[in-house]
């Protein structure tokens, strides 16, 4: 539900109703909010409830810091046969067809499923299961914006390019333009804590 965008950060998780929409029992759902608020994607407050969490300025720094680390060296050693190359591929096409029909949650949704496809490319289950993890974190970023259009748009054609390297065979060239997409995107929302359109708690 974080991942995919349908709760926003600061939303109140209500126990009864969220454990009635998984079908799961409320003792399992407080693990569940337990483990979440170990991965920095839940809060509880005492006499008031679990929230999803907001991520500050730090937290922003540090997951676009580990990003580029995994993600540049995913890129970079690319090849055009991976299975993950495909999926790469069909994220930008989902991304494509979004925006045509004005659904810019759906293109943060295609968004963040390319970037967890570039890092498949690295044929590695423990930077994957760290990569979901901080793909949710980056959710909630994106989140804080406001505007899925303002956060995404631009990135569209960046991700297509991205695709076009990989399949010319030109890793180094793709891991530069990853280096040069992640920190603009970084810069995207720390501008807009600097700004203070972001209201942290």
């Amino acid at each position: 539900m974080i991942t995919e965008g349908e709760v926003a950060p600061g939303d109140k998780l209500p126990e009864a109703e969220i454990a009635e929409q998984l079908g799961i029992s409320r003792n399992s759902l407080r693990e569940v909010f337990r483990l979440l608020a170990r991965e920095r994607l839940v809060e509880h407050e005492p006499n008031r409830g679990v929230f999803v969490s907001r991520p500050g300025l730090p937290e922003v720094i540090d997951v676009f810091r580990v990003r580029e680390l995994i993600e540049t060296d995913a890129i970079a050693g690319a090849n055009v046969g991976h299975p993950a190359f495909e999926r790469m591929q069909e994220c930008v096409q989902r991304a494509q067809e979004a925006a045509a029909a004005h659904d810019w949650r759906a293109v943060g949704t295609a968004d963040v499923a390319f970037h967890e496809a570039v890092v498949a490319l690295s044929d590695s289950p423990i930077l994957e299961d760290l990569y979901r993890s901080l793909a949710a974190q980056l959710r909630l970023m994106f989140g804080l914006i406001g505007s899925p259009q303002y956060m995404h748009e631009a990135y569209i054609g960046r991700n297509a390019r991205l695709v076009e390297l990989v399949q010319a065979g030109e890793g180094a060239q793709a891991a530069d333009e990853m280096r040069a997409y992640l920190r603009d995107a970084q810069q995207q929302i720390v501008s807009a804590y600097v700004s203070g359109r972001i209201a942290t708690r």
